[in-house]
């Protein structure tokens, strides 16, 4: 319903072709409205998802101008919704960007973006497993159901993934999915809160955030912050590659999407119990290390919560990521305590 999209052209006969093209794809349209632009970019966006057959070449060419807007359109949504502190809504734009830049249903499978693969290949990846666990000792195991555990398991190694797939794609086609495979982000991260403690000698301090790999006893997971006061997320990302040997570059592999596009990732801070996003940032191509900062503001009542945070990228569907923060809220400390009451004292009553 943007506004962008007022001026998409609906040619002679192309409402019956609308009409036509909507029986192929899964979400319904209004019938009555298949001589609307809105309509016709609606049933574009599903055909480009769903790969669906367009009726024909200036359907192409269409589909090429309502992409050009698309992301441009979620971005503004996004801002929207943070500004209203909707995580569910945010983290739902978020997947709709991922799907406009590789052309897949967020539903679907990510091993599809995978080029040459389609639906019926995907028993290659699940069969994998079997027979397997004699000869890969230290590998990924299971079978395989999505990006970054086929990652896991082919360790580098574009012989590996070719034994996967070679009883049903050819050398060339495998190559070109191994090329779209090893170029995809690895992103470790680690976590950190900065901010004031009680210690009044060293004011600025930094706590690490435990991770849930690391053997931590129940009680050590809550880091206690004070009510209703400012802190710094400190969030370090670190890329690897998996096994690709050229250049770095920051162009995302999308060669379902018109446009050059630069990879980039979502920061979205949030608390899943009551669905409130509670900070968004956005940040560029992570080519070795990157550090950002999430300002945020504890509850003004004490108690335990969890913040979570996402890691959502604007390029590609299936790696995403997403850390729980355990927070244990402690009452105000007293030094704030004493800002507040000074400064709510009338102006004669100056503290000793």
């Amino acid at each position: 319903n943007a506004e962008e999209y007022s001026d998409l052209p609906v040619r002679h006969n192309e409402d019956q072709m609308n009409s036509e093209l909507a029986k192929h794809l899964p979400i319904e349209v209004n019938p009555h409205s298949f001589d609307s632009s809105h309509t016709k970019t609606h049933l574009l966006l599903q055909a480009h998802f769903s790969h669906a057959m367009l009726p024909c070449p200036d359907y192409a060419t269409d589909t090429k101008t309502v992409l050009d807007q698309a992301i441009r359109i979620c971005q503004a949504m996004l801002d929207v919704a943070a500004h209203h502190g909707w995580l569910v809504t945010a983290l739902n734009i978020t997947n709709l960007v991922q799907m406009v830049v590789q052309g897949r249903w967020i539903h679907d499978s990510s091993l599809l973006t995978l080029p040459n693969i389609e639906l019926h290949h995907l028993y290659l990846f699940r069969r994998w497993s079997q027979g397997k666990k004699k000869s890969v000792p230290g590998g990924y195991q299971g079978p395989i159901e999505c990006l970054p555990e086929l990652m896991a398991a082919c360790e580098g190694k574009e012989n590996v993934f070719a034994s996967i797939v070679d009883s049903e794609l050819q050398t060339a086609q495998i190559s070109q999915a191994w090329n779209f495979l090893c170029r995809l982000p690895i992103v470790n991260v680690s976590l950190s809160i900065k901010g004031c403690w009680d210690d009044p000698v060293q004011p600025q301090n930094e706590v690490p955030v435990p991770s849930l790999t690391t053997d931590t006893r129940d009680d050590q997971r809550w880091i206690k912050l004070h009510a209703d006061q400012e802190y710094v997320l400190q969030i370090n990302l670190q890329r690897t590659q998996m096994g690709y040997q050229g250049k770095q570059d920051s162009k995302a592999v999308a060669p379902r999407f018109p446009k050059v596009k630069d990879e980039g990732w979502f920061l979205i801070l949030g608390e899943v119990d009551k669905k409130e996003l509670i900070a968004l940032k956005r940040t560029g191509y992570v080519r070795n290390r990157n550090t950002i900062s999430v300002a945020f503001y504890t509850p003004e009542t004490p108690g335990k919560c969890i913040y979570t945070l996402y890691l959502m990228s604007d390029s590609y569907l299936g790696m995403d990521q997403q850390y729980d923060i355990y927070l244990n809220i402690i009452p105000a400390r007293s030094s704030a305590q004493v800002t507040t009451e000074v400064s709510d004292a009338t102006s004669h009553l100056a503290p000793k």
